[in-house]
């Protein structure tokens, strides 16, 4: 057996600007009542549909750029002048 599910999440979380998707949730075992449970005590912070921030608020231009992303699923990308900034090519 592995670690524990919220170890999981926090290795998830850091390589993804704090952030975590629903899907990620349920692939580390967790339940919809187990994430409710987590958002209720503030360990989860309900960003977009289905995306999380693990234990915090504050979110870096990145971590926004990473949400709007992750919501709207497989595919999506970062695009115009976010993605401008993203890749240090316009600071608008």
């Amino acid at each position: 057996m592995g670690p524990p599910a919220d170890q999981r999440l926090a290795r998830i979380a850091e390589r993804q600007h704090g952030l975590v998707s629903h899907r990620q949730l349920a692939a580390v075992g967790l339940s919809t009542k187990a994430v409710t449970r987590r958002v209720e005590k503030g360990r989860l912070q309900r960003i977009h549909r289905g995306v999380y921030a693990v234990g915090h608020v504050q979110l870096t231009s990145e971590a926004r750029w990473m949400a709007a992303v992750m919501a709207c699923g497989l595919g999506a990308v970062l695009s115009h002048l976010d993605a401008a900034a993203l890749w240090k090519i316009y600071d608008g």
